[in-house]
């Protein structure tokens, strides 16, 4: 297994599909929403490597002295903060709009994701953040992620018994 292999995501709203190039020229804020082990974290890190920048979690940026003004701002695990603290979204907001960033992309559950933070995202911004959701691999990415992880073995015969207990 290759731990630095990455596939490049790909990502939608109802309207629109999206490549990671596509989700950073889409908006100035962006959440990106998937549930557990989407790869959520790992998308972010992919951005953040593009856009030049770091990635940090909610909670570490809550409570870090950050001082870098007018940067891009990544920030993975909203939903780990919002369990935490309920009024998290405001004070990782807060703490984001005083930094004045380039752009905002931030991760969350989608089931720790609702309209108000989406509404207290324009109230600090002025706009709402385009919500994007991580579309699952597909067959021939799976393929590619079985193969880097089990080099030896073969995905057909695999596909093949796992699909004998669906």
């Amino acid at each position: 297994m290759n731990s630095r292999f990455y596939l490049p995501r790909k990502l939608h709203t109802d309207e629109k599909n999206y490549s990671e190039v596509d989700a950073l020229d889409t908006a100035l804020y962006v959440v990106v929403l998937a549930e557990p082990g989407a790869g959520k974290t790992r998308l972010l890190e992919s951005l953040a490597t593009q856009l030049n920048t770091q990635k940090y979690s909610a909670t570490t940026f809550l409570h870090r002295a950050i001082n870098d003004h007018s940067i891009p701002l990544v920030i993975d695990g909203f939903d780990e903060l919002a369990k935490i603290d309920s009024s998290g979204i405001y004070k990782l907001l807060g703490k984001v709009s005083e930094l004045q960033p380039t752009k905002v992309i931030i991760s969350s559950r989608s089931s720790e994701w609702d309209e108000s933070y989406t509404l207290a995202f324009a109230d600090f911004f002025g706009i709402k953040p385009n919500i994007l959701r991580i579309f699952a691999f597909d067959q021939d990415e799976q393929q590619k992620l079985f193969e880097d992880y089990l080099p030896d073995e073969n995905f057909e015969r695999f596909r093949t018994q796992v699909s004998q207990f669906n």
